[in-house]
Formats: structure tokens, C-alpha cells, sequence
């Protein structure tokens, strides 16, 4: 009788070589780094902000809704008010601000703060309306946009 041997192969599992991986994380993330752009909100209106002294920066967060009033860029007379990314009627605003403030989550509803950036020329009754669209629809948190001076160093006599 012959003595039959079967031979059993093990079978492992092969190794992954993990030494190009830190490479390809960086390469992905650098690529993402590259395409991604950062919202904007273009402007469709004209303004010169004021100038303030006691300024403070604003962080750019999701909750902040940006209402720009000034001349229109069309080169059209008058005052056009732009709510983030649209011009709309001053009898409109209120109800843009409600939109923007709804599609919030309640916690954020809370931290909600309005961007005004207001021409220098604009008429301060214009301004007026505005601020009280903004306290009917509950956007109690407003700040207002200015720019520095500008910085002109006095010279010295001797």
C-alpha cells in the first residue's frame, strides 16, 4: 500500500507594505488643499465703508449673514441693499434675514450676527430701515463694517 502524503500548503495572508501611504495621504490632502476655495460673496454693489478708530475684527463664521448698502455698480442712481449674494428691496430684507436665520440650527440661531457694510453717503433714514427689518425678523447681533484711517506719519521739524 503506498503511503500517499498530501501536501497541505498554508496559506497566508500577504503583508501590505505600508511605507508609500504617509506619501499618498499628503499627496490627497495637498490636492484638496489646491481645488478648494473658500466662499466668497460677490459684490453688486458700490461702497466706501467709514472709518473707525476702536475696530475689531470679525470672524468669518457660517452664522454670519453680510448685508451690503451703497450705490448700485450698475452705475444707477440710488441705494441698493445686497443680501449676502443678492440685491433685493429694502421692503425685502426682512423676510431674507428670516430665510437665512430658519435654515439655521437652533443653537446657531442664537449666535447669529449681521455684517452691516454701509457706503459713507448712503442716507443715515435709509440705515434706519434697515436695522429695524433686522429687529423684526430677531437678528438682534449687528456689526457694523469700517476701515481703518489711513496712516499718514508726521514728520518731524528739526
Amino acid at each position: 500500500m503506498s503511503i500517499r502524503r498530501e501536501r497541505r500548503m498554508e496559506r497566508r495572508i500577504p503583508e501590505l507594505n505600508m511605507a508609500s501611504l504617509p506619501d499618498l495621504i499628503f499627496t490627497v490632502l495637498f490636492f484638496f488643499m489646491l481645488v478648494t476655495t473658500m466662499r466668497t460673496v460677490p459684490l453688486w454693489i458700490d461702497y466706501k465703508s467709514p472709518e473707525g478708530t476702536a475696530l475689531a475684527k470679525l470672524k468669518r463664521s457660517p452664522t454670519t449673514l453680510y448685508i451690503f448698502i451703497g450705490k448700485p455698480s450698475n452705475e444707477q442712481g440710488g441705494v441698493a441693499v445686497q443680501v449676502d449674494d443678492r440685491v433685493v428691496p429694502l421692503a425685502e430684507v426682512e423676510r431674507q434675514v428670516t430665510v437665512f436665520r430658519e435654515q439655521l440650527l437652533p443653537d446657531e440661531q442664537e449666535q447669529m450676527t449681521v455684517s452691516l457694510k454701509i457706503d459713507r453717503d448712503v442716507p443715515m433714514g435709509i440705515v434706519t430701515e434697515v436695522k429695524m427689518a433686522l429687529r423684526r425678523a430677531g437678528a438682534l447681533k449687528v456689526h457694523y463694517g469700517a476701515s481703518t484711517p489711513e496712516y499718514e506719519p508726521k514728520h518731524h521739524q528739526e
